[in-house]
């Protein structure tokens, strides 16, 4: 029943706000398709100014001691100390003109050692160098007496003493290549310093001590290597130095002075010149190792 007023359905009308219905939703699909492909159109860009990520180099090994002996890495592989010029001033025996050849010739052992610790990834440090007159008391106890010793190097500083009085008046004289090879015997223990041969050899030393047999061989070994590292450093410098002076200070060590059998530590006289002159001939550490020598070569 019809009620008056309302109105009719017509199918016409129906038919026309269904479709304005479906139109208005495609559209709004339309819009939503096209707002997303803008979005994701286009290639991604980096930033201005954006920092780049390298690989991490890898550093080489630090220089380090090593604290072997007779397998030490130096002894194991040759090295040869490259000629070095050395401009040594005129010889005197002056304390003053003492001084200056001995600073010198230190100057002239750290060209000479220098590139061979580097190369074998060992430490390298000049030594500190005491010409003083006379010994005095440091930071390795008493200075020897006269009768023991004209000159020594002390590890705990890293110093070599090497007293004017006591070398011209007991030890060198007017002798250009004695004071020579005693400095550069003294440098052979700032090697073995550097390199971390004293500190286990001393090791070995206050292990068996100081005064036993053992501890006694173990000193020849570290003071007869000093020797043979004197003497390579000799012939490096022998161009410039001069040859004769070179072989003057080589043959030195044969005039050492001989020690009682229960307080030899530095050897004898015989096997002192030995491997200074094999230092001087060879010249190469793996001719040095002294540590790995018959008990009668470090006798």
């Amino acid at each position: 029943m019809h009620t008056p007023g309302e109105p009719k359905n017509n199918p016409i009308v129906l038919i026309g706000v269904f479709s304005m219905i479906v139109l208005c939703v495609l559209g709004l699909g339309g819009i939503t398709q096209l707002e997303t492909s803008q979005r994701i159109s286009g290639r991604a860009v980096a930033v201005s100014g954006a920092p780049v990520i390298q690989p991490a180099e890898t550093e080489p090994p630090r220089p380090r001691a090593v604290h072997r002996l007779a397998d030490h890495p130096l002894l194991t592989t040759p090295a040869r100390l490259p000629a070095v010029a050395c401009p040594l001033p005129g010889f005197g025996v002056s304390d003053s003109e003492l001084s200056a050849y001995y600073e010198a010739g230190v100057a002239c052992l750290n060209n000479a050692w220098q590139p061979v610790l580097e190369q074998a990834n060992l430490p390298f440090d000049p030594p500190a160098l005491d010409t003083s007159p006379d010994l005095a008391e440091g930071p390795c106890g008493s200075a020897p007496a006269e009768s023991e010793a004209v000159a020594y190097y002390c590890g705990r500083n890293r110093t070599i003493y090497m007293p004017t009085r006591r070398l011209r008046d007991n030890g060198g004289g007017e002798r250009a290549g004695s004071h020579l090879a005693t400095l550069a015997h003294e440098y052979g223990h700032h090697v073995q310093a550097l390199t971390g041969m004293l500190r286990a050899a001393d090791s070995k030393i206050v292990a068996a001590g100081e005064e036993s047999p053992a501890g006694l061989e173990m000193s020849r070994r570290i003071e007869l290597q000093a020797n043979c590292f004197a003497g390579m450093f000799l012939v490096a410098a022998s161009e410039s130095i001069g040859t004769g002076l070179a072989q003057e200070a080589a043959d030195d060590f044969q005039y050492a002075v001989e020690e009682p059998q229960d307080k030899n530590s530095h050897g004898s006289p015989v096997n002192q010149a030995e491997w200074a002159s094999q230092g001087f001939t060879a010249g190469v550490t793996s001719s040095c190792n002294t540590y790995a020598a018959p008990a009668d070569a470090v006798g």
